[in-house]
């Protein structure tokens, strides 16, 4: 028996051009806004996170360096890209292993975040 399956691309409902242009400015203007707060390097605490960043076409790159526990006035868009910087930690949780052969890999982990960075408001 043969079994034939198809399979096609989804349709993409797409916007007006001028609506999408429309978007990425209100977007680019609200990742604009300046934040003060506090940058915490937890991954390596006293040391400094050095980062290029441009996230819309057009913009230059731009160089960022943070110091841990320095108080600074950055991009809101910058703020929500440090506070998704995370690693994932792998851990053994009751993985029974074989007593020959290869060790079987840990099928959980902790999500945990290498650097954050918190506005003054919340200090």
């Amino acid at each position: 028996m043969v079994q034939v399956i198809e399979y096609s691309k989804k349709l993409k409902h797409k916007k007006p051009a001028a609506e999408i242009k429309d978007l990425i400015t209100k977007m680019q203007k609200e990742d604009e806004k300046m934040v003060k707060g506090r940058f915490e390097f937890t991954e390596a605490g006293g040391g400094y996170f050095e980062f290029g960043y441009r996230l819309y076409p057009g913009q230059l790159i731009q160089k960022y360096t943070l110091v841990h526990g320095e108080i600074c006035e950055i991009p809101m868009g910058i703020v929500r890209h440090l506070n998704n910087v995370v690693k994932k930690v792998r851990k053994y949780a009751n993985v029974e292993q074989a007593p020959s052969g290869p060790t079987k890999a840990p099928t959980t982990f902790d999500i945990e975040s290498r650097v954050r960075f918190i506005p003054v408001e919340f200090l």
